[in-house]
């Protein structure tokens, strides 16, 4: 899943709430972890929170089950406090909101 190959979308809810910034590091967490050769589930979850005006970022799947936080000082970017799924449809990726499912 999550083949760097394959095409890459986001929502106009994204493009409207997810600034450049942001939405680059959340593709980015999903390519490195495919780079370290980890299992990846077709949707992947991130839980941003803002705390001391860095981006704390929850990043889950389901199968296998899996969490890990990461913690960002953004450059151009206040931190926001927003949840975020990538989907993998094998033809494409996109990144939404969950009210845009």
């Amino acid at each position: 899943m999550f083949n760097k190959n394959t095409n890459r979308y986001i929502t106009r809810a994204i493009n409207d709430t997810i600034l450049p910034e942001i939405q680059k590091i959340l593709w980015d967490l999903i390519d490195e972890q495919r780079k370290e050769h980890s299992e990846l589930d077709y949707l992947q979850v991130f839980e941003l929170r803002e705390k001391h005006r860095t981006q704390h970022i929850i990043h889950k799947q389901e199968i296998p089950n899996r969490q890990l936080i990461w913690i960002f000082p953004l450059k151009h970017t206040e931190p926001i406090n927003e949840t975020v799924w990538c989907m993998d449809h094998e033809e494409y990726q996109m990144m939404l909101l969950p009210s845009d499912y």
